[in-house]
This record gives C-alpha cells, structure tokens and sequence, in this order.
C-alpha cells in the first residue's frame, strides 16, 4: 500500500468533518513555499524568475506554522524553489511533524543526500523527489549533466536510512511512452514508496514553451501511459486522478483543494497562476473569484490544465460522494486497466529520433527604463508591471520613490502593492502615482535564457560533466 492507513485515515476523517459542516470550499493540501530560490534552472518552471532581493527572501519557521495553522490542513506539501537551500527548513519539518501534519518535502535531491542527518524518519515526513523520466530525459529536463544520478542516490540512501519517498514526475509532450513506463519500474527497483506524475501545465513564464500539451492529446498520452499497468507500480495519488488523466473521468477544478502560501502571501488562484494575493486564507477564499477558473470557466490561461494542484483535490471529494465510494473502490480493485489499442499504439510507437529538446519561449518586451506618467496609461501600465518580472519604480506626488517588485494590484480599489527592496511592504493608490518605471530586467525574458541554453550546450559539447545550469539571479 503506496499511503500508510493512519494516514488515509487522517485525510478520510477530516474530509468527512468538513462534508458534515456542509463546507463546499476547504483545502486538502497546502502548498508551502518557503523561498523561491533554487539551485536548477528546470526547462519547464519559471519559479526562479525574480530579481535577486525577491530570491533572497524565506519565510520564518514561525510564518510557516501560522500558514499551516491558519488553514487547518492535513497535508503539507513543501515545493519551492528548493526547500532544501532553506537554513532553517530542518526546524520548519520537525514543527510540521509535531503538530502531526503529514509533510512531503519536495526536491531536486541535489542536497537530499548531505542534509539527510538534519531529519528523523517519521510516518509524518516523505521527501517527494523530482524525477522527470529516464536519465537524458531527467537531465536534459532539469538542465543539468549528471543530476538523475545524483537524485537516484539520494533516493536510495534516504530509503535505505528508513525514510518515506516518493517521486513527482512531469510529462511533457513529445516523450517516448515506452520510456515513461521503463522509468516506473526503475522507481520501484529504488524502492519508492509510490510515484506522482501529472502533465507539463502551460506556466506562461516557464522557459519552455513548446512541449506543453493539450488536453486531449494529455488524455491520449496517459490512456498509453497508465493503461496496462505493471503490476509493481504504486501510485501516490488518488486513483480517480489517475483516471481523469486518462480521460476516463471528467472532474472539475477545485483550485482552493490545494491552496499556496509563500512570501507574497496566499496566491490567487492557484499554485501556478498568479492574479493577486490576499493576507489571510479567509481573504483568500472570499475575495478569489473562483468562477473565472478552470477548465470549464472559459478562461484560456486554463484550457490545458490538468495538475494535480487543481484536479486531485477534486478527485478526492468526489471520493466522499455514494459513487465516488463504488467509483474508488472499484479503481482501487481494478487497477491494470487493461486496453488492447493502447497496448498495439505503444507497440507501433517509434522512439523519438532525438529527445525532447529545449525550447525557448517567445520574446518578452523588454519595458527596461520605459516610463509611463500617471494618466490614461497608468492602469494599463500597472497591468504590465504586475506581469513584469523585473523591480519597478513609483515615484509618487510627493516626489517620494519607492523601488521594488509589484506583486499585487487590485483594480476594484485602485491600489497595487509592492515588494520593497529594504524588505517591506506598501500599498499605493493609483491616484498617488505620478510615474512608473520599469527599471530592473525581466528576468522571464526568453533572451535570457536562450543564453542559458547556449552555455550549457557548449559545456557539454567540452566534454564537461556535472554540468548545474543556473541562472545569475542574485546580484
């Protein structure tokens, strides 16, 4: 069994409380990003894409209880960033586990192996390792030569040392099915507790933009994928998600099921999507209009998606319905899924000629120096310099400027918020600005990393190994 019974139990009985207080909207799990900082610079995320003060910022241990405590939930899911580069994460993990919230640490495993002595084994703590495939398909995912192996030691000695892991993989369009399911049993051999998996979502800052796949093309994807299963694989999810991937099910996004806590606050809407951020959960849950997301909202930023972030939670209330009983239970019994087409379509697959490759994202406008005086511009600016991942100027009436990073803005009110470069927080009013400034560098300008990329092919070309492709972010 991939998930210990006090476990289940645990998320049975909470789930169960929150249906008999007849709550439409709880979470499930919470998504605690204690920094943003990393020490990869993966293809497919666009996590690290902040100027240097924003990527020197970590949330305190204190901060992080009160998150977990303000929400109430079961489940604590630490991704980051890399929650490892954290100083303080060994005191964050052992107060989670006090307070007996189940708590997956996510990570790249660079650092898994040396920090191991930082942490007890416990029913209550799991490192969720980031695997994305095979050895070249991992590396060339992750940017970095030689990074499979060193997860898949840290995989192993942490098993060895008695504690939980699993693994978290993303499927990007374009991967050799095959190579998918060799890499399951290759995780089974490691000795994983069970494996989470879950499609390349389309994150417009994400650096590569062209192996993000549509939602029936995803469904076609896993039919191959989870269809015919071995029968050693053991998934860490619920099976009724597994299901909706396949295209077997069809659910509905429940974005609040796994809300996301980090320096800026609680993100609006989801962990992925960022529309704003409130100061409490309760302000998050009230103030989100959740109407305007998800798959069956119309809203284009969410036609492809099918993450777990948005979709698992669903499944797993769905559970807790009459034939959400008969439907798990019959998943849980019936797990091969046995599928003659998808087995005769993975049989007639070729092996891509080449793997996946890189792809850079399309130009971003560099707004570096451009100003806009308050006017007729100025909402219309405020727009852009939210989407802008760069430091901004505001020089106010008063002639008094404030440098730093808009990370919210609320058009209702007519006030945006900013990050400052000392450290605090402010709220401006439209009225008050006299000009805006783009004044640092976008760091999710696809320039940027086309030089990334262009570095790293000609290490590797040297004869380089080990190769850490990582971005200069902190100044």
């Amino acid at each position: 069994m991939p998930v210990p019974a006090s476990q289940m139990w645990t998320v049975a009985s909470y789930v169960l409380r929150q249906k008999l207080k007849g709550r439409k909207r709880y979470p499930l799990v919470l998504m605690l990003e204690p920094l943003y900082r990393c020490n990869l610079a993966c293809a497919g995320c666009g996590k690290i894409q902040y100027p240097g003060h924003i990527l020197k910022r970590e949330l305190t241990p204190e901060e992080c209880f009160r998150a977990v405590e303000e929400c109430g939930v079961p489940t604590v899911a630490i991704p980051g960033g890399e929650p490892l580069l954290h100083p303080r994460i060994d005191e964050i993990v052992r107060g989670l586990v006090a307070r007996k919230k189940y708590v997956y640490l996510c990570t790249n495993a660079l650092l898994l192996k040396q920090k191991l002595h930082l942490f007890q084994p416990s029913k209550y703590l799991t490192f969720s390792v980031h695997m994305d495939g095979e050895k070249e398909h991992h590396d060339l995912s992750v940017c970095m030569e030689g990074g499979y192996e060193i997860a898949l030691e840290a995989i192993r000695a942490a098993v060895n040392a008695g504690f939980r892991v699993t693994t978290n993989t993303t499927v990007f369009e374009g991967v050799d099915s095959q190579s998918v399911r060799a890499f399951f049993t290759e995780m089974m051999d490691a000795g994983v507790e069970g494996m989470m998996v879950s499609p390349g979502y389309s994150y417009d800052k994400a650096p590569d933009q062209r192996h993000f796949t549509g939602r029936e093309r995803n469904q076609a994807m896993f039919r191959k994928i989870l269809s015919n299963r071995d029968a050693r694989w053991r998934f860490n999810m619920s099976p009724l998600f597994l299901e909706f991937l396949m295209g077997k099910r069809n659910l509905q996004c429940t974005a609040w099921g796994m809300p996301a806590y980090g320096i800026f606050g609680w993100q609006k809407p989801c962990y992925l999507l960022q529309d704003g951020y409130a100061d409490t959960f309760r302000e998050l849950l009230d103030s989100t209009g959740w109407e305007k997301y998800g798959y069956e909202s119309g809203n284009p930023k969410c036609a492809n998606c099918m993450l777990h972030s948005g979709y698992e939670a669903s499944a797993v209330d769905y559970t807790f319905s009459l034939p959400g009983v008969f439907a798990t239970v019959r998943a849980m019994l019936f797990s091969r899924y046995r599928d003659a087409e998808a087995q005769g379509q993975i049989a007639a697959e070729k092996a891509p000629a080449s793997l996946v490759q890189i792809a850079s994202m399309a130009d971003r406008p560099t707004l570096k120096g451009a100003d806009i005086a308050a006017g007729e511009q100025l909402a219309e600016g405020l727009e852009q310099a939210f989407d802008y991942r760069g430091d901004v100027t505001i020089t106010l009436d008063t002639g008094e400027c404030i440098d730093g990073y808009i990370f919210d803005r609320d058009p209702a009110r007519s006030t945006m918020r900013i990050l400052t470069k000392t450290g605090g927080k402010s709220t401006v009013k439209y009225a008050d600005i006299a000009r805006l400034s783009f004044t640092g560098r976008d760091m999710a300008d696809g320039r940027s990393w086309d030089a990334w990329v262009r570095k790293y092919a000609e290490r590797k070309a040297s004869g380089e190994k080990n190769i850490e492709l990582v971005p200069e972010t902190i100044d």
